[in-house]
């Protein structure tokens, strides 16, 4: 991927994480993740091991990653560690908007509740991949990947029709989400090349 390097990542995190206020902290040795890894698994809200290892969390303004930031794995490409900024951010925003005992009800208590945040979130996947490529990410796919997220198949359809309906509008050249806009600004400047020029 021209012009995508570990230096750009690197550099964008630093953007992001001054922007909206938040640190980085290592996932895989954080015992408070080892915690809420406990929490979530009785829950029913997601497999202990595939949290600690397949997901990126964010509590408050601290941003729990599975990888360092910079050196691409086959689970965390260059491209892939750049979405997931934005959309940890995005969750950022949620939290200052709602509120820290709203949030937590909403994400932990609701599984509707936690499948509509987590949409607005993936709505930066959709953002993202459509600047880059010009093409729009399937609503279906994205909205099936919260199934491990512990919410029911009915919270599932809801998040596909949120996305499906984003992607009209990021279609016709909206970016509704703010993380996606400070994202897109930024690469805009310092990675222009990355994105697909259309005719």
């Amino acid at each position: 991927m021209s012009g995508l390097t570990p230096a750009l990542v690197s550099e964008f995190w630093q953007y992001m994480m001054h922007r909206y206020n938040a640190s980085v902290i290592d996932k895989r040795s954080a015992s408070e993740m080892q915690a809420v890894s406990l929490l979530l698994g009785k829950l029913g809200i997601i497999d202990r091991e595939s949290f600690l290892r397949h997901f990126a969390t964010t509590i408050g303004h601290r941003i729990y990653i599975p990888f360092e930031i910079g050196l691409a794995t086959a689970d965390w490409s260059l491209w892939g560690q750049l979405i997931v900024c934005a959309h940890e951010c995005q969750h950022i925003v949620q939290y200052d908007e709602l509120g820290p005992i709203k949030f937590a009800w909403q994400y932990v208590a609701k599984t509707a509740g936690r499948a509509r945040l987590e949409a607005e979130a993936y709505r930066c996947q959709l953002e993202l991949h459509f600047w880059r490529t010009g093409q729009l990410l399937s609503a279906h796919e994205l909205a099936s990947s919260l199934k491990s997220y512990g919410v029911t198949d009915a919270d599932v359809q809801v998040a596909e029709t949120i996305l499906r309906m984003s992607g009209e509008s990021v279609r016709r050249g909206a970016v509704i989400n703010p993380t996606s806009r400070a994202a897109i600004d930024w690469l805009n400047v310092h990675a222009p090349e990355l994105r697909t020029r259309l005719s």
